[in-house]
C-alpha cells in the first residue's frame, strides 16, 4: 500500500507547514525502508509465493521488528523525540510520529493476518484488502489523491520547476503502483536481500520531497499581502 502511505504523507503538509515534505513523505514510509534494510541484513523475512493475496505475491514470513504493532509504536515515538530535537514545535513532532504509525494502521487494513502483535510466535492480524484488487486500487488511488489536493492546497509553485516536479513525482508513483500491484510478479526464488533493495528505494523520498518543496511555497505566506509602513491597504 505504498501510494496510500505517500498520499497520508503529502496530507500531513497542511497539517504540519514546518515539516519538510520530504521527511514527512520519508516518515510515512518508515516501516517499509527499515523492513528492507533489515531483509538485506537477514534479521528479517519475505519471499515471492504467487497467489498469497491477489494484488501482491509477496509473502511477509517474520517482519516484526519493523511491522510489529509493538515496535511500530515505538518506532513513532523514537521518530516523534528526533522530530522535537529538530523543530522544537510539538505539533510537528507529533505528526511526524503519527505519519510513522499511520504505515502500520494502513498495511492492518491491506495485508492477510500476517501483521504480528508483538513478535514472532505471538498473534498476528491483517484484515486482507489485497485479496480484493478493485477495493485495493480505489482505497489506494483516493488516499493518494486527497494527500496531491492537500499539497495543492497548502502550496503553490515558486517557479516552473514547482510545477512540473510535483506532477512528476505524481506520475512516477502512480505508474509505479500500477506496475507493482497488477504488473508481473517479480520471479519466485529472488533473493529477499534484492527486494529488501528495491524497497530501500524509498530513501530518496527525503531528498525528492525536499527538492519539491524549494520550488514551491506555502499558500498562507504567498497569499499575504504585503503592507507598505505608513499606508493602508
Amino acid at each position: 500500500m505504498f501510494i496510500a502511505h505517500l498520499g497520508v504523507g503529502l496530507a500531513a503538509k497542511k497539517v504540519a507547514p514546518r515539516a519538510s515534505l520530504g521527511v514527512l513523505l520519508l516518515s510515512a514510509q518508515a516501516l517499509d525502508v527499515l523492513c528492507g534494510l533489515l531483509m538485506v541484513t537477514g534479521i528479517e523475512h519475505m519471499k515471492v509465493t504467487p497467489g498469497i493475496t491477489r494484488v501482491t505475491p509477496l509473502e511477509f514470513t517474520s517482519f516484526p521488528w519493523s511491522h510489529g504493532l509493538l515496535m511500530s509504536l515505538v518506532w513513532s515515538c523514537l521518530a516523534a523525540l528526533i522530530a522535537a530535537r529538530f523543530y522544537h514545535d510539538r505539533r510537528t513532532s507529533l505528526v511526524v510520529g503519527a505519519l510513522v504509525f499511520s504505515h502500520w494502521i494502513l498495511d492492518w487494513i491491506s495485508h492477510r493476518p500476517e501483521m504480528p502483535l508483538l513478535f514472532d510466535g505471538g498473534p498476528k492480524v491483517g484484515l486482507g484488502l489485497w485479496n480484493h484488487p478493485a477495493a485495493s486500487l480505489v482505497v489506494e488511488l483516493s488516499v493518494f489523491a486527497i494527500g496531491v489536493l492537500m499539497v495543492l492546497w497548502a502550496t503553490r509553485p515558486r517557479d516552473r520547476v514547482g510545477s512540473w516536479a510535483f506532477a512528476t513525482f505524481i506520475l512516477f508513483f502512480v505508474g509505479l503502483f500500477l506496475l507493482n500491484d497488477f504488473g508481473p510478479p517479480p520471479p519466485v526464488g529472488m533473493p529477499q536481500q534484492v527486494l529488501g533493495l528495491f524497497i530501500l528505494i524509498f530513501v530518496f523520498l527525503l531528498p525528492w520531497g525536499n527538492w519539491i518543496e524549494k520550488h514551491r511555497m506555502l499558500r498562507t505566506v504567498a497569499d499575504t499581502p504585503k503592507v507598505d509602513s505608513g499606508h493602508q491597504v
